[in-house]
């Protein structure tokens, strides 16, 4: 058994490891790190444009940053030659790939933490959420 054999299951696990944490970070690390800043910056209990704004423009702007550093990164670690052309892109006469296109982990990272952050958010609002103010008796 070589050396690369023997790690292989080693490295599989430490990949997975970090899309976990990827995941974790992506979906619920930026948008809560950015409520507490926009927290910090609200005045008092009522909600202040102030507080909202920078929380959902840094949200915004947190993820394209990190986009933009995914999408350089994956080009110098394994560059495509010439432009990418999607099958959206293509006319009908265009021969077309069969089956489905493999995807970058940055891809299937963004995917993994929008439907963890969706189930979470309805799990939490069917079984934890306030109603709010009570309906008259």
């Amino acid at each position: 058994m070589s050396a690369v054999a023997a790690l292989r299951p080693i490295l599989t696990l430490l990949r997975i490891a970090v899309a976990v944490v990827a995941v974790i970070v992506f979906g619920a690390g930026i948008p809560f790190a950015w409520i507490w800043v926009g927290s910090q910056l609200q005045g008092g209990t009522a909600p202040s444009l102030g507080g909202l704004g920078v929380a959902l423009l840094g949200i915004v702007v947190s993820y394209s940053i990190l986009l933009t550093a995914f999408a350089w990164a994956r080009e110098k670690l394994s560059p495509t030659q010439g432009p990418v052309r999607h099958a959206w892109n293509r006319s009908l006469s265009a021969e077309r790939k069969e089956g489905p296109e493999k995807t970058s982990s940055i891809e299937d990272i963004a995917a993994a933490a929008t439907l963890v952050v969706a189930v979470a958010c309805t799990i939490w609002f069917l079984l934890f959420g306030d109603p709010g103010v009570p309906a008259a008796p």
